[in-house]
């Protein structure tokens, strides 16, 4: 099985736009021409490993659902809240913790 290129754009593109960061400062952050990135979310272009690699830190940006597309859709929503607590301060750490709690506790209907 190849790696489908067009996915693999798709999804980088899409965490990036979840970070709101242009192409450009992307590329930047990586060090890669803007153009690299441009072809790679195009799916005109496969990275190097060590492209993909700047990439997934730059983005927390997981490559699972695009190298094992059987898995279930559960796990992106994790990725997805995991992503987003790693850029939370402490006291926005507390505030969810507290929400989960309490909803946790919350008698079901």
């Amino acid at each position: 099985m190849a790696l489908d290129n067009k996915a693999l754009g798709a999804a980088i593109k899409a965490a990036r736009l979840e970070k709101r960061i242009t192409q450009e400062q992307l590329a930047e952050i990586i060090e890669v021409a803007p153009s690299h990135i441009k072809q790679i979310e195009a799916g005109t272009r496969n990275p190097s490993i060590e492209v993909l690699y700047k990439l997934a830190q730059a983005l927390n940006f997981s490559v699972d659902d695009v190298f094992f597309p059987g898995r279930k859709s559960d796990q992106e929503l994790l990725y997805k809240i995991e992503r987003s607590l790693q850029d939370c301060s402490v006291h926005e750490l507390r505030v969810v913790y507290s929400t989960i709690t309490a909803l946790k506790d919350k008698p079901q209907d």
